[in-house]
């Protein structure tokens, strides 16, 4: 049973989502649920505190890769080698990692625009090269021969994200034969961001891994229960590293120099992991409810701010262009409104005028978040 957040027990965390801007504003902004986690994972944690089990415990961690394959097939249909996956501290890390040791500066990543901004940060902070590919705005879809033509010697890489953050799209076979297809061609390395794969409203997950025979050998699939759980700040992904390159680099480097979690953090991912398989399936019916209840309100109040119905995620990809709120929305209704959304500039060329919403909070939050936006955009000339 989810229990519903309130304002009291969110304003008592000290979480970036509910302290950075302030008492008197709404978060509906960062990739922060309100709902707590499973009780079974902080059970777990509550009783490595109270047993002072905070030594060195070098053989948790070997147990993640077992955990996160059978999630996998169980809920996924997709059994990933163990001898394969490696931990890391976040999926970003893992990405960073693969960015760093299987490109050289200048070499061109491509990227499906709009899209999660520190994909972008860790391209051009690292010296190498964006090559975007914006997604059709008519439905979010992956152009064929956009990709075709944008990729050529010098692009490495690829950054995928599936389901894809920020517009909730879960990308269909024929996109899919695309990537692959140009990733063959030119001999990328895909690392595709599978962290949302739990979180489906419409069209089920299927990992990049069981879709297309020409991505075999050349994906690093990059996993952790920080969305499906509610566990970000414990700082505990892994990676199923299918491409042999990256695979031996890997393992020569020296065995501190990535870092490790935390003990506490491993042992919340391995609770997530085996015993908590009912929590999703709750937990998809309250975010499909949240979306109704959005995209209800938008339709009845504000028919000028549109929304492509996400398949995944708990996102929604506002386009208040129409409004007179500006290039970017989100800070009006930052300064005007007192409701915290997620710029849409940071993601790309195409977040002009766009915002992101976390609808992943209580039907009476939701309500009072929505009923700010619409007040400005009504007041609004």
């Amino acid at each position: 049973m989810i229990a519903m957040p309130t304002y009291e027990r969110l304003r008592a965390r000290r979480g970036v989502k509910w302290s950075k801007y302030g008492p008197d504003v709404l978060a509906a902004w960062v990739a922060d649920m309100d709902f707590d986690p499973p009780a079974a994972i902080t059970e777990e944690m509550a009783r490595f505190i109270e047993r002072a089990d905070l030594g060195y415990n070098l053989g948790l961690a070997k147990e993640l890769p077992a955990a996160y394959s059978g999630w996998q097939e169980r809920h996924h249909g997709w059994r990933p080698d163990e001898e394969r996956i490696r931990p890391f501290t976040g999926t970003l890390q893992a990405l960073e990692t693969a960015l760093w040791y299987r490109t050289k500066p200048g070499d061109g990543v491509v990227v499906f625009t709009p899209i999660y901004y520190p994909f972008l940060d860790a391209i051009t902070d690292s010296g190498r090269r964006i090559v975007d590919v914006p997604l059709d705005p008519d439905g979010w879809r992956i152009d064929a021969d956009l990709l075709a033509a944008a990729v050529n010697d010098t692009t490495s890489m690829m950054l995928f994200c599936q389901p894809h953050n920020p517009v909730g799209r879960v990308f269909d076979d024929d996109e899919i034969a695309s990537v692959a297809a140009v990733a063959e061609h030119h001999d990328l390395l895909v690392v595709t961001d599978e962290i949302w794969g739990d979180l489906t409203l419409t069209t089920p997950h299927r990992p990049l891994a069981t879709m297309d025979e020409r991505l075999r050998g050349r994906l690093v699939t990059l996993g952790s229960p920080s969305k499906t759980f509610t566990l970000a700040g414990l700082r505990c992904a892994v990676a199923h590293i299918d491409d042999d390159r990256l695979g031996t680099t890997l393992a020569t480097m020296p065995g501190h120099l990535l870092g490790a979690s935390s003990t506490t953090s491993i042992a919340g991912a391995l609770i997530a992991w085996t015993e908590c398989d009912e929590w999703p399936a709750e937990l998809r019916l309250e975010l499909r409810a949240r979306y109704d209840q959005l995209a209800a309100r938008l339709r009845a109040e504000l028919p000028e701010v549109t929304m492509t119905a996400p398949e995944a995620t708990y996102f929604g990809w506002l386009d208040f262009r129409t409004t007179g709120l500006g290039d970017d929305p989100a800070k009006r209704l930052l300064d005007e409104a007192k409701v915290a959304l997620s710029s849409g500039l940071p993601f790309g060329e195409q977040g002009t005028g766009f915002a992101r919403i976390n609808f992943a909070t209580s039907a009476e939050i939701l309500d009072d978040v929505i009923d700010r936006i619409v007040t400005l955009v009504r007041s609004t000339p």
